[in-house]
């Protein structure tokens, strides 16, 4: 559903509300992707999971999209050591952080940064596989997992470890994820 999101979310909630048999008061928390990631759909979905907190009266657990990438790929293929996660901003820039794999859990060595170049990381010469949308300037022997797909049920998953881990916030707190050096508007000439 690519740029119709805003269109259709609120009446796909209510269809999930409908088939749960749930009303929107009885929920205990909400979990949203909070990016990094498309300017426009994170801020979407930060403000209707707010929304729909603050309505219940219930908790926000933001999901960090490069960590849930991760988790996708240790889910979904055979990862071993670690995983570079790779996903587009916009022209040739990409949000890019590198995960280690302990005990099939991924722990953030590097954490999410907005690039325009190759960065000078030891995860790519150890053989790490890049994970998610492959930059034009990713070297040519670089391993790419490009088939690799996150959906809204690891968002909930994930979202849910975080609220059992009292990692649950106020709705207000719910935020996007904000990269340092990404920004949707450009300056007056």
């Amino acid at each position: 559903m690519a740029r119709a999101h805003n269109e259709h979310i609120l009446g796909l909630i209510d269809g999930l509300f409908a088939t749960a048999g749930l009303t929107p008061q009885e929920l205990d928390g909400v979990a949203f992707g909070c990016g990094p990631g498309s300017f426009t759909g994170v801020r979407i979905a930060a403000a209707v999971a707010q929304a729909l907190a603050l309505g219940a009266g219930a908790s926000v657990a933001p999901v960090s999209s490069t960590l849930a990438l991760a988790v996708a790929a240790i889910e979904q293929l055979p990862v071993e050591e670690g995983v570079v996660v790779s996903i587009r901003s916009r022209r040739d820039a990409f949000y890019l952080a590198s995960f280690r794999i302990a005990d099939g859990e991924p722990a953030a060595c590097r954490g999410d940064q907005l690039l325009t170049a190759c960065p000078d990381w030891a995860d790519f010469a150890n053989g790490w596989p890049l994970v998610g949308d492959p930059p034009p300037w990713l070297p040519a022997d670089a391993s790419v997992l490009s088939e690799v797909t996150v959906g809204a049920g690891l968002i909930a998953r994930l979202g849910a470890r975080a609220l059992a881990e009292g990692g649950g916030l106020d709705p207000e707190l719910g935020l996007p994820a904000y990269v340092q050096g990404d920004s949707p508007w450009a300056t007056a000439s």
